[in-house]
């Protein structure tokens, strides 16, 4: 994605954040996703961080995993409008987006 982007970071508590991690990360090993990534990052112009791991489409979004700089992980939604949603605990939330 070109330019600046959109970013709206929501505070959750550490627990849910860790489950929304596990689920992101255990739909991102299901065997067709591979090919869902492809399609979706082939037809958006949506570019995440190359630190991005754990990739997965859920519904519109494109959601995948970014470590904290305490190695934790916090998930991420990038949507076909180049608007980005992060998910992080209180703690993070400062560093949820550089």
């Amino acid at each position: 994605m070109a330019g600046r982007r959109q970013v709206q970071v929501e505070v959750l508590d550490l627990a849910a954040v860790e489950d929304m991690a596990g689920k992101v990360r255990a739909v991102g090993e299901l065997p067709q996703m591979s090919d869902e990534v492809r399609r979706w990052r082939e037809d958006h112009a949506v570019t995440p961080a190359p630190e991005a791991q754990s990739f997965a489409v859920v519904g519109e979004a494109l959601m995948y995993l970014h470590s904290a700089p305490d190695g934790t992980l916090l998930p991420h939604a990038c949507y076909p409008d180049g608007t980005e949603k992060v998910y992080t605990d209180f703690l993070h939330a400062e560093s949820a987006y550089d």
